[in-house]
């Protein structure tokens, strides 16, 4: 569980540096029409989408490396699966929980003043 936290902190220090460099560009984006609700999908899925990838290979390495090992030491082999799907749900929790601490700051960034530069 700490390890996710500390994933899940990496990844909000991520989304959010990302969104700051960005801070024109989406006020631009809003300013010529864009849906707030499209920029938000966007940062969804763009956090979503390597978290999903790296879930899946994690699933299938992990899975696949624990049946060489069990089988190495003859083992009988057995698999968890309410462990490995509780694993994959907390992965994809996390992915939910940085975008949605990530959305107020990027309905801060996208209103109009951000368009302004220094």
């Amino acid at each position: 569980m700490v390890t996710l936290l500390l994933i899940a902190a990496s990844m909000l220090v991520g989304i959010l540096e990302q969104l700051r460099e960005r801070r024109r560009l989406l006020a631009m984006l809003v300013a010529v029409g864009t849906r707030p609700g499209t920029l938000s999908w966007s940062v969804l899925w763009q956090t979503a989408v390597p978290v999903l990838i790296g879930l899946a290979l994690a699933v299938v390495f992990g899975l696949g490396l624990g049946v060489v090992l069990l089988r190495m030491v003859q083992a009988p082999v057995v698999i968890a699966w309410p462990v490995v799907g509780l694993s994959t749900a907390l992965g994809a929790a996390v992915v939910l929980l940085v975008t949605g601490l990530s959305l107020p700051v990027l309905r801060r960034l996208t209103r109009p003043d951000g368009i302004r530069t220094e």
